[in-house]
């Protein structure tokens, strides 16, 4: 359960910290393009800028699906859904297992069957795979750790 959860807020700080590098990368475009135009119009002096401002704003534009963190953050909203969805889904088999309601051999193969969801998952939303960044990985991991205890806490 805590690495599931571990693996969930991961998946959410990388999905935040992809969505920041496509929120610039969309207000330098709008800007760039919308702002561009009417600068030039006001300040002709500074034209050839304003140019350049416009043209990589419009490759920028052209090339949105190909920069890796829009594409990274698309499958990172994905996997993060569906880890928060297996999470809520472990969290029932938990309460079943405690509650006495499976005999050792299917709580095993209630895990094996989570773990193999979880990579599916993973494989399907990074293909390629998936680095891992050490920072988020550890923040992550105390999230989650705290999570657990904040729930015994308020279970007690």
């Amino acid at each position: 359960m805590l690495q599931l959860k571990g693996a969930a807020v991961y998946m959410r700080l990388y999905r935040e910290r992809l969505g920041r590098y496509v929120t610039i990368l969309g207000i330098v475009k709008a800007i760039a393009s919308c702002g561009g135009i009417a600068a030039w119009a006001i300040w002709k002096s500074h034209a050839f800028i304003w140019a350049v401002i416009i043209a990589v704003s419009q490759v920028a534009d052209a090339l949105k699906d190909v920069f890796p963190f829009a594409k990274l953050h698309k499958s990172a909203n994905e996997h993060s859904m569906t880890l928060n969805t297996l999470f809520i889904d472990a969290e029932l088999e938990w309460g079943n297992i405690f509650l006495g309601r499976f005999m050792d051999d299917e709580i095993m193969n209630r895990l094996h069957k989570l773990k193999k969801l979880q990579l599916d998952a993973e494989q399907r939303s990074f293909p390629d795979g998936l680095t891992i960044n050490p920072a988020l990985k550890s923040r992550a991991e105390q999230e989650a750790l705290e999570y657990f205890v904040s729930a015994n806490a308020v279970e007690s």
